[in-house]
């Protein structure tokens, strides 16, 4: 198919044993306020005044307090858009988890129409300008820290305080002195973003996960096991762009002051009045402008470019279906097809001419290497065409690049150096004796053949009548010390040698085992070992190589373009050698090299080919945490693991590489999941500049019989005619936008559903769930007029 699918699953590879439910509600049996507790008995026989009877009962009095002032940071269990982050959200409604499941009901505040209790705070969401004392908002200051006794019993111009209810539930003494966060809203404000009461159930519900997700996600906003409150924002985001600042506010003494919820009184035409709202938590975040197509629209393109059976989005020059005429022809397009590129080079006497070139990233796999020596320098790398009298310059290139990248890294140009020394010092004592061990081999041989009897016998006699039985003497013979088996000399070992001995090799790697940590001991491998082959790694991966060496035609990677390829581990491989041709100071070292970082060295081939993509889009910028997922199967089956992902790097504001471990049957390419989130969707084909014009709700199963519960009905949505305008309050020029007519918008969806309104809270956060989309790409065959893409 070619759209794009959208996936039901709150983050990325889930555990097939989470389960999520959603929960209208969690009322705790009592709430705040004051109780008193009656205790009697009735026992018969007893004397009247031994036990407390119904007519003279115990009684006790109980004050029940719950929070009212200020939310505690560890009840936070994340925010969504994260705090202080910047990203596109024009299509998400802002909303704060928390891990007390029961915070938004404990306060019986008001009883809604249907009898059930209302919650008593409320997320709303303002934008730059919009708040006379955060114009900008950065967040509450110091200046907005009230007292709850300043709150209760003060005074300020202009200036509407709560209304408390003291009578139900007093304000204990400890409580007046507690600093809260405030707010100061304007009553014309207040009155576009704030929800009306029937609306209050419907953004607020609680979320019960009973098996732990196993899943990553990119926020605080993590699904764990438990139970927690969520409480949603009404308002999107501007798809302009700016600053904004969700305030998790108290309602209490705020409910008659809040919207009806009709669409005739949007507009607000009260007094002129600024009202203190108390702030229980907030957090700022910036919208980015949103002036890119969608993330369906953007990989739509890739598919409808892809060519017959997917060849154009492979990584090479376009070469077309002109007619090819004689061989010469034939073998251009072939090199062309192949990956190769012609480049204008110029030979040892100064003659210009060409050469063909071909990069790492390679459109067909490349044929196995046969084995080789390691080549010293670049004109060894140079491949003499000798039909037509040019050079492929391809490898050649690969080892000037890795020595130029060698050469700019002063650190690891260093580092190479003082490793090479140390290895030279390792394999001389594993070749030779050391001279410390040899003097003290000499010394113990000496001791065991009479040394101790001489030193007496010369301790014994006058000094003259030694020297002249020292004149005179026969001296005994002592046995001398066994030679040492002649070993080869350093500069004599060469790499072929040194991969065909396995005695030699046996005995170097035992020598370098300190330095390479294959000794055992605690302190690991030496860290200018370590420094190198990490180095080395990242290089394989072609980390420093300059873009032109990869992609060196932009016809090979147009602007918005997807492209695969597999690696020329040869090239590769010519790259390190390259970086390594630095610093040779000793014939040894070349061998050394080999020893270390050679086929069994550290070193080693990776265990499958490597392959990748790169992606030039404005996907890169706009979603940056977009999630490539490799397999291994062509079609997607349960538990597939994906491939090892090598290296993912973002080499431009519009460019993408990926490395794989592996060859792929399938590629996803999804949208950010970072937990479940809420919000629009977007449709296929849509590509409006703001989500608002085109944006739609795609439903979902709330019963069972039409599927899991949460999962997508395909082909439905609402509404029918994508756009969401009518159902987004007019308050009037100049006041706060894109606020949702909630109400309006769950009868809707209701009817789309077919049940009867209203939508309870927990059946309108699940089709309220921001769906992430996913394009995936696959070698499976087609089997219809369609793409295989989708």
């Amino acid at each position: 198919m070619s759209r794009p699918e959208h996936l039901s699953d709150p983050a990325p590879e889930p555990d097939p044993s989470l389960n999520v439910e959603f929960r209208d509600s969690l009322v705790p049996r009592i709430t705040a306020g004051k109780y008193t507790l009656t205790a009697y008995q009735t026992l018969t026989g007893a004397p009247d005044d031994y036990l407390p009877t119904a007519d003279k009962p115990v009684t006790r009095h109980i004050d029940v307090r719950a929070p009212r002032f200020a939310v505690e940071p560890e009840w936070v269990h994340g925010a969504y858009p994260p705090p202080g982050a910047t990203g596109l959200y024009d299509d998400v409604l802002p909303h704060i988890t928390l891990d007390r499941p029961t915070l938004p009901w404990e306060r019986e505040e008001h009883i809604g129409t249907g009898g059930e209790r209302l919650p008593w705070l409320a997320l709303l969401v303002f934008g730059e300008g919009e708040l006379p004392d955060d114009p900008h908002c950065l967040g509450p200051s110091q200046d907005d820290q009230r007292t709850v006794d300043q709150l209760a019993t003060g005074h300020e111009d202009g200036v509407v305080l709560p209304a408390f209810d003291t009578t139900t539930e007093p304000i204990a003494d400890d409580e007046l002195k507690r600093v809260c966060r405030t707010v100061l809203v304007p009553r014309a404000v207040f009155h576009a973003v704030a929800p009306a009461q029937d609306e209050l159930p419907l953004l607020t519900h609680v979320r019960h996960v009973n098996k732990q997700h196993q899943g990553v996600t990119l926020t605080e906003d993590r699904i764990q096991i438990g139970d927690y409150a969520v409480v949603t924002g009404n308002r999107l985001p501007s798809p302009a762009g700016g600053r904004y600042i969700a305030h998790l506010v108290s309602l209490e003494g705020w409910l008659d002051r809040l919207p009806d919820g009709s669409e005739g009184k949007e507009v607000y035409t009260g007094p002129d009045e600024r009202l203190r709202l108390i702030s229980l938590w907030s957090w700022s975040f910036e919208t980015l402008a949103d002036h890119i197509p969608g993330f369906a629209a953007l990989t739509e393109h890739f598919v409808d470019t892809e060519g017959k059976d997917g060849t154009e989005l492979l990584l090479r020059v376009p070469v077309g279906d002109l007619p090819l005429s004689g061989t010469e022809q034939q073998e251009v397009a072939g090199r062309l097809r192949d990956g190769y590129l012609p480049v204008s080079c110029r030979t040892e006497s100064g003659r210009g001419t060409f050469g063909w070139y071909r990069g790492p990233l390679v459109a067909e796999p490349v044929k196995e290497r046969t084995d080789r020596d390691r080549r010293r320098c670049a004109a060894e790398a140079l491949i003499h065409l000798e039909q037509y009298g040019v050079f492929d310059v391809s490898l050649a290139t690969a080892f000037t690049a890795g020595r130029g990248v060698a050469l700019a890294d002063h650190q690891f140009a260093a580092s190479l150096l003082r490793l090479r020394g140390k290895v030279r010092t390792a394999a001389e004592q594993a070749l030779n004796p050391a001279p410390a061990v040899a003097a003290r081999a000499r010394i113990e041989h000496l001791a065991a053949n009479g040394l101790v009897g001489h030193l007496q016998e010369l301790h014994r006699q006058p000094v003259a009548v030694i020297a002249s039985a020292a004149a005179n003497a026969v001296r005994p013979a002592v046995t001398p010390v066994a030679e040492a088996t002649a070993l080869p000399a350093l500069a004599d070992i060469t790499v072929r040698r040194l991969r065909t001995d396995a005695d030699l090799r046996d005995r170097l790697d035992k020598g370098v085992g300190d330095i390479t940590g294959g000794s055992g001991k605690p302190e690991g491998p030496d860290e200018d070992f370590t420094a190198v082959r990490d180095w080395l790694l990242r290089l394989r991966n072609l980390t420093g190589v300059p873009f032109a060496h990869l992609v060196p035609d932009a016809r090979m990677l147009p602007a918005e373009s997807l492209r695969f390829f597999h690696m020329d581990a040869d090239w590769t491989t010519t790259l390190v050698e390259g970086a390594l041709s630095v610093g040779l100071a000793h014939r040894f070292d070349f061998t050394g090299d080999d020893l270390l970082f050679g086929p069994l060295g550290a070193l080693p081939e990776p265990t499958a080919p490597v392959t990748g993509l790169l992606l030039r889009s404005r996907l890169v910028s706009g979603w940056p945490a977009l999630e490539v997922r490799p397999y291994v199967e062509s079609g997607e089956s349960t538990g597939s693991t994906p491939l090892r992902v090598l290296r993912r790097e973002a080499l431009a504001e519009d460019v993408l590489l990926v490395l794989f471990e592996g060859i792929p049957g399938r590629v996803e390419i999804a949208e950010p999941q970072q937990g479940v989130h809420f919000g629009i969707d977007e449709p296929d084909d849509g590509n409006a500049a703001a989500p608002l014009d085109d944006g739609i709700i795609r439903l979902r199963s709330v019963d069972g019989t039409t599927g899991p519960i949460g999962q997508e009905l395909p082909g439905k949505f609402f509404p029918t005619q994508p756009g969401l305008h009518d159902y987004v309050r007019r308050p009037g020029e100049g006041k706060p936008d894109t606020v949702l007519r909630i109400g309006k918008l769950a009868d809707g969806l209701a009817g789309a559903l077919g049940l009867q309104p209203p939508l309870s809270p927990a059946r309108f956060a699940i089709q309220m769930i921001n769906a992430a989309q996913r394009r995936t790409f696959t070698t499976a065959p087609v089997t219809t007029g369609d793409h295989r893409n989708g």
